[in-house]
């Protein structure tokens, strides 16, 4: 089951008491189906057809439950769908017409009476802007798994639905983008903590936290890898600077011979050589004394410093600091 299987089917399950939010649900839902037509002598063709039967059984229950009416359930062939089995609910043409004027999506009788958009009374509180994106969702909408990238969108059936739907969207503070995609506007939002707060609103509270145990788990995960990335650059770090400076310690040895260095670059010099793993603290504790990492640190790079000057011909001369 996809993840917009799984959100669908849980605001599905919403109970909702408000008429004012049954009315805005449901008129979004009508609306978003496209399921509207005139069938002539004062009738209407009505039905809303959706992905998942859940969603058709909700509606058919509120319609039966507020209304008394009772529409017919169908189940569309999977052949003629490309695959895909759609649920539909027909409302009978002789209750079509005072159903659309209960919805505010009829704005007058006639073939061309049906409004875009259910009018302003419709989304007029928060719970019903709440309700009208969820019937537009559970029509309309998909929502890719967070597992995989962050986006949810609603494909309006036209701009002013659109609109509507961002219209609801902006009023709890999120921030939608629309863009046209195959002849449908299409509001979307690709941002975690949005994404989250539109399904909030919806009632899809499993959801969010199913969404936010995979994002916490995205972040511990990309945490372990920056701080892996950041040890094992360390790492090699420490690595290339060991060989390079036994390489200078090689070439003093070919060039003058490491018995001529006094005796604590000497001492280094031996230390760093036969113990090439080994950290700057580390190498302080083999020697006699014992010396801190600083003192390491300046060793060699005294120790490289008289390698560089012999590999360009210049002479060394030995400091009362490079020890006896």
């Amino acid at each position: 089951m996809s993840f917009t299987s799984e959100v669908r089917g849980e605001l599905a399950r919403v109970q909702v008491d408000d008429i004012c939010c049954i009315r805005s649900e449901l008129a979004a839902a009508f609306r978003a189906s496209g399921d509207i037509g005139w069938s002539g002598q004062g009738r209407y063709a009505l039905s809303v057809t959706a992905p998942d039967a859940a969603t058709v059984r909700r509606y058919f229950s509120m319609l039966k439950r507020h209304w008394g009416i009772s529409g017919e359930i169908q189940v569309l062939s999977a052949d003629a769908l490309n695959g895909l089995t759609r649920y539909r609910l027909v409302i009978d043409p002789s209750e079509a017409a005072g159903l659309l004027e209960a919805l505010s999506l009829l704005e007058n009788p006639g073939p061309f009476g049906v409004r875009q958009v259910p009018g302003e009374e419709t989304t007029r509180f928060a719970c019903c802007k709440k309700a009208f994106v969820r019937g537009a969702f559970l029509l309309c909408g998909e929502i890719n798994h967070p597992e995989k990238r962050y986006h949810i969108e609603i494909s309006a059936p036209g701009e002013a639905f659109a609109a509507r739907v961002a219209e609801c969207l902006e009023y709890f503070g999120l921030q939608p983008r629309s863009v046209e995609r195959r002849g449908r506007q299409v509001v979307y939002l690709k941002r975690a903590e949005e994404i989250a707060d539109m399904l909030t609103l919806m009632g899809a509270a499993s959801a969010v936290l199913t969404m936010e145990n995979i994002r916490i788990r995205k972040q511990l995960s990309n945490h372990v890898n920056r701080q892996m990335n950041f040890d094992q650059s360390n790492i090699n770090r420490v690595v290339d600077a060991a060989e390079a400076q036994i390489r200078d310690i090689h070439y003093i040895d070919q060039e003058i011979g490491l018995e001529k260095l006094p005796r604590g670059l000497r001492d280094m010099a031996y230390a760093r050589a036969n113990n090439p793993e080994t950290s700057l603290s580390g190498l302080g504790e083999l020697l006699d004394p014992p010396i801190g990492k600083s003192g390491v640190s300046a060793r060699l790079r005294r120790l490289t410093d008289i390698a560089d000057k012999l590999r360009s011909g210049q002479a060394v001369r030995f400091r009362k600091g490079d020890g006896d």
